[in-house]
């Protein structure tokens, strides 16, 4: 066992009280004194890598053998993970107690998250001196997540106790705002490699393996788990992939660049969705260095796993990429279940289904953003019908539902036209839709009977005239 004269013992009471008996705050007239829930959690019930072992006086960190990544981080962080507890009570703001010995250069931070009404977990929240936590929305279940830095020879802290307050102190219309499409930006992308490694969440990375790491803490998945996904398009090859986020990196492990500055948790004077590494490499932002002093080899704001980076998008070599971060628009943190059909055909499995256009209008574009894959299609409406036809197969007659995922502007149609059929011919529906409204996401159309065979969803320009009808992608769920 190290000795402790090795460490400074530090009871770590990070923060100060949300109430104290000996000085009670004096509520104001006509409001309710918030009153904190308490909780205590069992250091044995967390979830974390090898490295972080369990001892008689707590939970320490151990990091000689980590995978050091090419970046070559001095400082290594181990991350443990507490189950998710639902709270007797709504809280937005959770403040964290500990207990701790930490010696020089090395840290113990708190992570915490809530899930919202949506089902999904908003991004995770760091506390690094102990201050109160304001979560990025009000809920009832709430997950913590510890996050233990080493020094440079990879000594590491050791927790006795972690206990927390949750309040409520803030109204609903004082969460974070969200965009009504998940965000998506073009970013240089780099192959990760490192099979036989750890990633930050625990996975040990095999050969062909499938996963992202993003330089940010805010959007770590769980190991093995989907609660942040990003859609990943290459264009000089037509392919996308959905994949989840399960390492921390490239270069910076605090940027979360694809945030608002008021959220950005660091570089908040850089453009939204513009990497610190990609600031620092092309124009020399922060000396051209990253969060650690080093200067970045390339622009990276993405790292890609071998099966990924290799066989799902074609990449041959380090390259710019589209990235949507799926769980940025406050909904689902991962696509609806069901068969997606793309309307770029390279994103198919066209043996299950495929997008087949009529007449020469049809023209692919980026210029509005919460589109579906790596563009959206669109035409000018006339009196032809000239549709964009969503192909599908059933093996057997089957009720599903489909949904239309579209962009929205104010130049779009708002009777644009989907016409339903089954594989016998039959048309099921005809069903128009204001396209100025709901985009960037799943929009549902219907719920019909189909036969076996290749039913399709057609969207027609046969409407009003000058505006522009969508078609990006269907879902058959």
């Amino acid at each position: 066992m190290r000795s402790k004269s090795r460490s400074v013992l530090m009871t770590m009471m990070l923060g100060v009280a949300l109430a104290s008996p000996e000085s009670p705050a004096a509520p104001r007239e006509g409001l309710e004194v918030p009153v904190a829930l308490d909780w205590t959690e069992a250091l044995e019930r967390g979830e974390g890598t090898g490295e972080l072992v369990h001892t008689r006086e707590g939970l320490r960190y151990e990091p000689y053998a980590v995978m050091r990544r090419a970046e070559g981080l001095r400082q290594l962080t181990g991350l443990y993970t507490f189950p998710a507890r639902t709270l007797a009570r709504t809280v937005d703001t959770l403040q964290p107690r500990l207990q701790a010995q930490v010696g020089p250069g090395m840290g113990v931070e708190v992570d915490v998250r809530v899930r919202t009404a949506s089902g999904a977990w908003t991004e995770w929240r760091t506390s690094e001196a102990g201050e109160a936590v304001r979560l990025p929305q009000a809920g009832t279940e709430v997950q913590v997540r510890l996050a233990l830095l080493a020094d440079e020879h990879g000594r590491g802290p050791q927790v006795q106790e972690v206990r927390l307050e949750g309040l409520l102190e803030g109204a609903p219309e004082h969460d974070e705002p969200r965009p009504l499409a998940a965000l998506a930006y073009r970013v240089f992308a780099t192959r990760e490699g490192l099979v036989g490694g750890t990633t930050a969440n625990g996975h040990v990375i095999k050969s062909n393996d499938r996963f992202v790491a993003l330089p940010s803490r805010r959007g770590l998945a769980s190991n093995g788990g989907s609660e942040y996904q990003v859609r990943v398009c290459y264009p000089k090859t037509g392919k996308c992939t959905t994949t989840s986020v399960w390492d921390v990196g490239p270069w910076n492990t605090k940027d979360d660049y694809w945030n608002v500055s008021s959220v950005r948790e660091m570089w908040k004077t850089l453009p939204q969705g513009k990497p610190e590494a990609q600031a620092a490499y092309q124009e020399g932002f922060n000396g051209g260095l990253d969060q650690f002093g080093r200067r970045p080899a390339n622009p990276a704001g993405i790292d890609i796993a071998d099966g990924t980076f290799w066989t799902d998008l074609g990449l041959s070599n380090n390259d710019w990429v589209d990235v949507t971060y799926l769980w940025t628009s406050g909904g689902g943190t991962t696509p609806a279940p069901g068969l997606v059909i793309d309307n770029n055909n390279a994103s198919n499995d066209q043996t299950k289904g495929y997008i087949e256009l009529t007449g020469g209008c049809w023209s692919a574009s980026t210029n509005v953003a919460g589109y579906y894959g790596s563009n959206y299609l669109a035409c000018a409406t006339a009196s032809v019908s000239e549709p964009a036809t969503f192909w599908f197969y059933l093996p057997a007659a089957a009720t599903k539902t489909i949904d239309a995922w579209w962009t929205s502007a104010s130049d779009r149609a708002t009777a644009a036209p989907f016409v339903v059929w089954n594989a016998s011919g039959t048309q099921l529906a005809n069903v128009k839709v204001n396209q100025q409204l709901n985009g960037g996401r799943w929009n549902t159309l219907g719920t019909w009977s189909f036969t076996a065979g290749w039913n399709k969803v057609q969207l027609s320009r046969w409407t009003t005239a000058g505006a522009y009808v969508v078609a990006d992608a269907i879902q058959v769920r």
